[in-house]
């Protein structure tokens, strides 16, 4: 899995655009930018809204794409397996946490699967049909994009220790970039709170 930060607003344009909540010149707070205060102390969210992150994700699994896309008001490219050539190495599959035996029997299957997908496509399927036959687990590319009110709903979800592995290392690596570039928001308090 790859996830690389390609664009984001400045931190301290959070407490810039919330000075007009609170009829206030300045964004200081005893030295310090009234972000986190906002954010953590008076939990004004909505002030999250007004800087945004934009993620390019590679590695993951369609089955992790289906539950990464199911976050609300985040944006997304996906890569469409219609440009995607299996004969150039277009199509990589992500392997799950299981023992040997069960890795074998998955493996066995999914060159099966793309045996039969280059079949269909050699007998003129469309290859937009011929995907029917490719396992969750087959690899795919995302662009997502999204204000970090958005983002913390993302990862109050997903880093929860109930959530599949997958999308939970997602979230982690989201997480980590997030708190380099936004440290007043993305703190280790919320990350412990949510990854429970």
């Amino acid at each position: 899995m790859k996830v690389e930060l390609i664009m984001s607003t400045e931190e301290k344009l959070i407490g810039e655009c919330a000075k007009i909540c609170y009829a206030s010149k300045s964004i200081e707070d005893g030295g310090r930018d009234i972000t986190s205060s906002l954010v953590h102390k008076s939990k004004h969210l909505s002030v999250l809204r007004f800087a945004y992150a934009s993620f390019h994700i590679e590695g993951i699994s369609v089955a992790c794409q289906n539950q990464l896309v199911r976050s609300k008001h985040l944006d997304f490219l996906v890569e469409s397996k219609r440009y995607v050539d299996p004969e150039k190495g277009g199509f990589e599959f992500i392997m799950p946490k299981v023992d040997e035996t069960a890795q074998q029997l998955i493996n066995n299957h999914w060159d099966n699967a793309l045996e039969l997908y280059k079949y269909l496509i050699g007998r003129g399927v469309k290859k937009e049909d011929a995907r029917a036959v490719l396992p969750m687990n087959t690899s795919t590319k995302v662009n997502v994009s999204g204000n970090l009110q958005s983002y913390m709903d993302f990862l109050r979800l997903r880093l929860s220790s109930k959530a599949q592995k997958e999308i939970r290392d997602l979230a982690n690596e989201i997480y980590l970039h997030l708190s380099v570039k936004f440290p007043q928001v993305f703190t280790k308090e919320i990350y412990l709170e949510f990854s429970k």
